[in-house]
């Protein structure tokens, strides 16, 4: 393939490493939110964390689309639904397939987000369950990043001057993403590029060496385990020590984890669901305000940054609000006793 090509090829891999990170968001929230008032303070903390590094990460990867001349599409087909696949495809190891979902606080849902931020060279393959598919070469997030930087690196030698061709002034900066988790990087050329990507990488699965997220050193953070390590600690109910090494169990202080402090809510829920009840209108609007901040994150990706207050301010808090309302609210008539679950289905303007 030719430099044209192959271009094509980097943007498509960049369109759904975007997709990815905003598909993770919605089973996060829809966990952390599902835990009662008060309870599981530390897991749902370590839950949130890596929520608004995932919001971070998106920021990323659109800022090294915008470099290249790209655009960001976060809206109408390319929205994700629930149960999302996720399809691994491995070449030293069998491919994996498992579902996401949008499901309560449980060791399920902790066991499929450890899955999710999976790091390379896995001590044990995690038992998981075989909708909306995403295709990712490589066995994990890690080594799919890794074949974007390999394009990167292709394109830029193949024609010098020719690849990061977009304006940084468009991107996404300091001036415009001040929530936590560390700090977008302005994209200009080879160098910023995979400097952005690493940070996606150490921030999810850590490195071979060690637990951590990088931050530290990254960001003068206070030290922190990478994602694939925080869902650990709730699994396992314990923090990791600060001598810890990857492939070993947590062995820091304890953590109180309550898996039955949760409300019941409806997994995978459909708007057609909730018809007749209550539930339609808090729905409704739930999905017209995820929709407003989906399009608001679009365009604050392809040239008008300062729309991302909006989309995370008001959005992303506005959201919280309806779901726990809907989460508070039993589904009339249900013989499970079912409580409400936002379905993050989209809906045109």
């Amino acid at each position: 393939m030719g430099f044209d090509e192959k271009k094509v090829e980097l943007l498509a891999r960049l369109q759904t490493a975007a997709e990815l990170e905003i598909a993770t968001i919605p089973p996060y929230l829809t966990a952390l939110l599902s835990i009662k008032p008060k309870q599981n303070r530390g897991a749902a903390e370590n839950i949130r964390s890596v929520m608004m590094e995932e919001m971070l990460h998106l920021a990323l990867v659109a800022n090294v689309i915008s470099s290249i001349g790209g655009t960001v599409r976060l809206t109408d087909d390319h929205v994700p639904g629930y149960p999302l696949t996720l399809n691994f495809q491995g070449h030293r190891f069998k491919d994996r397939q498992f579902d996401v979902n949008l499901a309560p606080f449980s060791r399920d849902a902790v066991k499929t987000f450890m899955a999710v931020e999976q790091p390379r060279k896995p001590k044990a393959l995690l038992d998981v369950f075989e909708a909306r598919r995403i295709d990712l070469p490589g066995y994990t997030i890690g080594e799919f990043y890794d074949s974007i930087v390999a394009l990167l690196e292709e394109l830029d030698g193949m024609d010098e001057g020719s690849l990061f061709v977009g304006d940084p002034a468009l991107q996404v900066s300091e001036d415009y993403y001040w929530s936590a988790g560390g700090k977008p990087v302005l994209v200009r050329d080879l160098a910023t590029a995979k400097k952005a990507l690493h940070i996606v990488i150490e921030q999810g699965e850590g490195s071979p060496e060690t637990v951590s997220d990088g931050d530290a050193a990254m960001f003068g953070h206070p030290y922190e385990v990478a994602h694939y390590y925080r869902f650990r600690e709730v699994f396992f109910a314990r923090r990791y020590a600060a001598t810890d090494q990857p492939g070993d169990d947590p062995s820091g202080e304890p953590l109180a984890v309550d898996f039955d402090a949760v409300y019941p809510i409806w997994s995978n829920p459909r708007a057609l669901d909730y018809i007749g009840t209550p539930l339609a209108a808090m729905n409704e609007a739930f999905n017209r305000q995820y929709s407003r901040m989906l399009a608001q994150l679009e365009e604050a990706f392809n040239g008008n940054p300062k729309v991302l207050y909006h989309a995370i301010m008001n959005g992303m808090h506005g959201l919280s609000d309806l779901a726990i309302r809907m989460m508070q609210t039993p589904v009339e008539g249900d013989p499970t006793g079912r409580h409400g679950c936002p379905s993050f289905e989209w809906i045109a303007p």
